[in-house]
């Protein structure tokens, strides 16, 4: 068993001041005045906070469907890096909403699945970008019944879902074709916790 020091270490850094950025319905953005316990201070550290967060700064969550053995991933336009990637269902956690609820929302509604919460398999979590977003993300897989691929409708920049097996998903890993953190996070520990099973 891995002892978990977190608890036992006091905080390192001390925020000394914080100016608003920018601000939208989903996120503040900070430019935070910081300092460590050496002495070295960074004046304008960019620090982002999700407006609504749950459960141990849960802010978001990400799933896969899988059929078949074959995991559900979707081809996603990302604007800031002007790239196309495939990636796993992810949202937000809305106000007044459960983590398990929100999975199954944003399963209807990016790919039109419909699943009761207790079918989903609990997968832990990951911090997506730890060094400036202060949210992590929930993280589960869920036995759906269709495996073909299919068009995702009204969500900005989505394509189509498609069904890969694990050596067409390796595949796409290698080429660069799946580069997004939680969804790297999610099959691995999908595969893992498959592997691990009696």
């Amino acid at each position: 068993m891995v002892k978990d020091f977190r608890s036992s270490i006091p905080p390192q850094i001390t925020l000394l001041s914080r100016s608003v950025v920018f601000e939208n319905t989903v996120f503040s953005v900070f430019a935070d005045h910081i300092a460590d316990n050496s002495g070295h201070q960074v004046e304008r550290y960019l620090s982002v906070l999700p407006k609504y967060l749950v459960d141990d700064s849960i802010a978001g969550v990400a799933v896969i469907p899988v059929a078949n053995e074959r995991i559900g991933l979707i081809r996603i336009f990302r604007h800031p890096v002007g790239r196309w990637s495939w990636e796993a269902i992810k949202g937000h956690v809305e106000p007044d909403e459960n983590i398990q609820a929100a999975a199954v929302r944003e399963l209807q509604e990016e790919a039109g699945f419909s699943v009761l919460p207790d079918a989903l398999l609990d997968l832990g979590f990951t911090a997506p970008e730890a060094g400036v977003i202060k949210a992590r993300t929930r993280l589960f897989a869920v036995d759906v019944e269709q495996s073909a691929a299919r068009t995702v409708a009204g969500e900005l920049g989505h394509g189509e879902m498609v069904f890969y097996s694990r050596g067409e998903i390796e595949m796409l890993i290698a080429e660069g074709e799946i580069e997004d953190a939680s969804t790297l996070v999610l099959l691995f520990k999908y595969w893992f916790q498959q592997h691990e099973r009696p």
